[in-house]
């Protein structure tokens, strides 16, 4: 049954095709109707008008199954509702049961479409939802591969460096594969955060942290990607200890701080701040590239997304992890566009508590 369910409704996917699939099938049921009347009395062929506004509903939209309700009371009362061949009703029981029928038709013609586009939508919801899944679990076990071949690669390129004194040619292959090893470890790094991200298995590991220690870090650990950046830290002097997840803030301040080495000038400044705002910490990573464009600007944070004007080679994944990793440690990320031209990316973190520091002695 179900496959003809689908069958039909693929057939009959336009709204105007619904509405002459109701006409016809109306026309068809009167038919058989004035063959089948010789048999039985005109009230039990309101039932088979009936049973064909059921079936209309299997496969058609509300505004069609109303059509044909309609069409299917005006119809049984025209040709069999004495007097017949008229709209007109003297009887009394003739018009109750008229106005019942057309109440029966039309109630059940819609709690039959109802039902379709509700099971419609879970079996779309489960698709979705199981296929999402499997990607999620398709992108962690290759993720997971291919970080053993990441690690010996770059692994090998270090130990070539080290093992002496290399000709030119052979120094610049070397330094080309630690580059593209690193370049590959951030992307099945990015790969792997999205996937606990989407599976919702990321559970920070709050603790006080010094801001200080924790972009000097994501600094450090991007240092080659800003090699071609100047880069300014602005950090206000007294700022207290702040809990957070240091890992998760050092990668999403890397993040930021790659996002906008890649899509600004070579030796375009980049700036790093941190300051409080009312009871939020506010880190900032600012730069003075193209900035963002305005029709892009609500959908800078989405899994996957690229701007139209983004160099080749990206993911979209890094700016969606920023967002992922500061959300799950209860702040926020904004994005805007700087005056004078650029983008700055700021990020609020709750920053109203103060460490117990006669605990943390004893």
């Amino acid at each position: 049954m179900s496959l003809i369910e689908n069958r039909l409704t693929s057939l009959v996917g336009r709204p105007w095709r619904q509405y002459v699939l109701a006409f016809g099938l109306v026309c068809l049921v009167s038919t058989f109707d004035l063959w089948f009347q010789k048999w039985t009395g005109y009230q039990a062929l309101a039932l088979v008008y009936l049973l064909a506004v059921v079936l209309l509903a299997l496969v058609v939209g509300r505004g069609a199954t109303f059509f044909g309700a309609t069409l299917s009371a005006l119809g049984w009362n025209f040709l069999f509702v004495p007097p017949r061949f008229s709209f007109h009703v003297d009887n009394l029981y003739d018009k109750i049961m008229l106005t019942t029928y057309f109440v029966v038709a039309l109630t059940v013609g819609t709690l039959t479409a109802r039902l379709r586009t509700q099971h419609e939508t879970e079996m779309k919801t489960k698709l979705l939802q199981e296929s999402e899944r499997l990607g999620r679990t398709l992108l962690n076990s290759v993720s997971h591969e291919l970080r053993t071949p990441i690690a010996a690669i770059i692994s090998a390129a270090n130990g070539l460096h080290s093992s002496g004194a290399l000709a030119p040619a052979q120094e610049q292959l070397v330094t080309e594969i630690e580059s593209a090893g690193a370049r590959l470890n951030r992307v099945v790094q990015s790969l792997l955060s999205a996937a606990r991200l989407q599976a919702g298995q990321l559970k920070p590991k709050l603790d006080w942290c010094d801001v200080r220690d924790v972009v000097r870090a994501a600094l450090r650990e991007s240092s080659k990607v800003m090699a071609g950046h100047p880069t300014e830290t602005k950090i206000a002097p007294g700022l207290r200890l702040v809990r957070m997840d240091s890992v998760l803030m050092q990668q999403a301040l890397g993040n930021l701080l790659t996002n906008a080495a890649i899509h600004t000038p070579p030796k375009t400044a980049v700036e790093i701040s941190a300051r409080m705002e009312g009871t939020d910490l506010l880190l900032e990573v600012s730069d003075r590239g193209p900035g963002l464009p305005d029709r892009e600007m609500e959908r800078v944070f989405d899994l996957f997304h690229r701007a139209p004007n983004a160099r080749p080679g990206g993911t979209g994944l890094g700016l969606a992890i920023v967002k992922g990793f500061i959300e799950v440690q209860g702040g926020r990320v904004h994005a805007a566009n700087r005056a004078g031209g650029g983008a700055v990316f700021s990020i609020f973190l709750p920053a109203s508590e103060s460490p117990n520091l006669h605990e943390e002695t004893a």
